[in-house]
């Protein structure tokens, strides 16, 4: 009924299209664009590979209910009734927990169906994006998919099968995507390479920074202790040179005071003195150098008068 129908629409088309003009009709076989399709086989493997592991669970329970059933045969005889009814609902439970497992992975809303849809599905869309895409492009009026058996087609010719095209068209889009992918990588590793330069001079300048701070801390902690050294070093100056002063001073205040009485004599007696005076002078007071250096000059002049 499918078949007639399907045949009927075809048949409307093809009559509407040659009351207009000329039909282009062609045809792709979707079973050999698929199996060219490296991303569809990897898809259809990794679905076999968990079909596998849940056909080898089914398997695994399978062997357990048969072999429960084949002791539970043997031992019939010896159980009493109630044990023997809970030996069989134990093996109708795990019967039933099966029926359930199977439906789960290979029923018809299972996770096979699921899983293919997942995996297989966008291989598909690439294809019919492709077929949409060449059907635009070269103005196709009818486009047939040959491995469906529901068309009924009893001869196709080659030359209106566009399956190559199909294949070329998806490569090259392939292609597009991949340049596009290695560009985003590429961009994406140069914004990561950018970043850790960033990060690296950001934390040299840090580094530099420190040090900067570190070389300062130390030079100001080195003008301060020449600072402190030389005050301590001045200090110990001024204390030496006040110690000195204080010595020198305590020298000389006994010839400031024999000075000072040699200054009275002489504003008592004058500075040049007769034998007679000095004599009288030298009794009474001490005399200080000045005063002998005019004694003796005054002695000189004596014994030159004498002489005379």
């Amino acid at each position: 009924m499918k078949k007639i129908a399907l045949l009927f629409i075809i048949t409307t088309l093809s009559i509407n299209v040659f009351a207009q003009g000329r039909i282009k009709i062609a045809y792709v076989d979707m079973e050999y664009i698929l199996s060219k399709l490296p991303e569809h086989q990897t898809a259809l493997k990794e679905l076999e590979n968990k079909a596998a592991r849940w056909k080898s669970e089914i398997e695994k329970r399978t062997k357990e209910i048969t072999d429960l059933k084949q002791v539970l045969e043997q031992e019939k005889v010896l159980l009493t009734k109630e044990l023997l009814q809970e030996k069989e609902e134990e093996i109708a439970f795990k019967e039933k927990e099966l029926l359930k497992y199977q439906l789960a992975k290979f029923g018809p809303e299972g996770d096979y169906v699921l899983q293919k849809q997942r995996l297989v599905s966008p291989v598909q869309d690439r294809v019919f994006g492709a077929v949409s895409k060449l059907i635009k492009t070269a103005k196709y009026d009818i486009v047939f998919d040959k491995s469906n058996d529901n068309l009924g087609l009893i001869y196709t010719s080659t030359k209106l099968d566009i399956s190559d095209k199909i294949l070329k068209m998806i490569s090259k889009d392939r292609k597009k995507e991949d340049r596009k992918k290695d560009a985003k990588k590429r961009k994406e590793k140069k914004q990561r390479e950018l970043t850790e330069a960033q990060k690296a001079r950001k934390e040299m300048m840090a580094k530099k920074k420190k040090e900067r701070e570190e070389k300062r801390k130390k030079a100001l902690e080195e003008r301060k202790r020449k600072r402190e050294a030389s005050k301590k070093k001045e200090a110990n100056k001024d204390d030496k040179k006040k110690t000195e002063e204080e010595k020198k001073a305590t020298a000389d205040k006994p010839a400031k005071e024999e000075k000072k009485e040699s200054k009275e004599n002489e504003e008592k007696f004058g500075k040049k003195l007769t034998p007679e005076q000095l004599k009288k002078f030298e009794s009474q007071v001490k005399l200080t150098p000045e005063q002998k250096a005019a004694k003796r000059k005054a002695e000189r002049e004596a014994r030159r008068k004498k002489n005379n």
